[in-house]
């Protein structure tokens, strides 16, 4: 082989190893993102732009990691209908509880599927997170918040738990419209008490959400004697018999009646 050959095979193999690499750059380029892809995009925005103190920054970061680890286990395992109320583990909990100085605190979602037997009916898409820490007394103020992706469908938010009761108390619960679809969320902050405040460190959760609330019994309508149907039990007809033919004695006999034969006619002179 001279140097002539040696040289034309050696460019074209680098330009074939250069329109591959071109290739795939395009492909790659123009392959669109997944809704999971977007959504934690921009939860990892909105944690630059909406963190304030070093915990926040800390905590938030850790969450949105952790949510795209579990989306790409969402992914991989093909998770459908998920229906863990339960946030997957107990959020570790420092300075409260009673085992001070560590504690832990339990993160709930609540979907359309526990609807019937919750105090209030969600709506269609919505889910309501909820967290209740080792601490006795009433909470005075919430520094909690949950990040959440509804992988399905893109949806994401940064939601703080700052709902309250009547009293102006904390509820340390939040309701929000993610849409129907698998919801990731990892929940952190603060809770403030009278006499402790608790750390809650992130924990993740994962829930699916209906896209159709769920169906409520229907009570059956009274009658008119103000009785349901369901409590009125239905009486079979009673069997009918073949009339009976009285006997001699005017009792009942149990064979069927039978009739006499009629007489011949006499006839004159007989």
């Amino acid at each position: 082989m001279n140097g002539s050959t040696l040289f034309r095979r050696t460019a074209a193999i680098a330009a074939l190893t250069t329109a591959a690499t071109l290739g795939a750059s395009t492909a790659t380029a123009d392959q669109p993102k997944s809704p999971a892809e977007t959504g934690i995009e921009q939860l990892t925005q909105a944690v630059a732009d909406n963190t304030a103190t070093d915990f926040d920054r800390a905590a938030a970061k850790t969450a949105v990691a952790d949510i795209a680890k579990a989306a790409q286990l969402v992914a991989a395992a093909k998770l459908e209908n998920v229906q863990f109320t339960p946030f997957s583990y107990l959020a570790p909990t420092l300075g409260c509880g009673f085992n001070m100085p560590f504690s832990l605190t339990s993160a709930t979602a609540v979907t359309g599927f526990a609807a019937p037997n919750a105090s209030v009916s969600l709506p269609a898409g919505n889910i309501s997170f909820q967290v209740m820490a080792q601490q006795n007394g009433f909470p005075l103020s919430s520094g909690l918040t949950v990040a959440w992706l509804n992988v399905n469908n893109g949806r994401s938010g940064i939601t703080a738990l700052d709902d309250h009761t009547e009293y102006n108390l904390p509820t340390l619960s939040k309701t929000v419209d993610a849409g129907a679809g698998t919801v990731i969320a990892s929940l952190w902050g603060t809770i403030d008490y009278p006499s402790a405040r608790c750390v809650v460190l992130p924990t993740v959760g994962l829930s699916t959400v209906p896209d159709a609330p769920a169906p409520q019994a229907t009570p059956a309508a009274p009658d008119a004697s103000g009785a349901t149907p369901s409590s009125v039990p239905a009486t079979p007809a009673a069997p009918t018999t073949p009339a009976q033919a009285p006997n001699a004695d005017n009792s009942g006999s149990g064979a069927p009646a039978t009739t006499a034969p009629a007489a011949p006619a006499q006839t004159p002179g007989n």
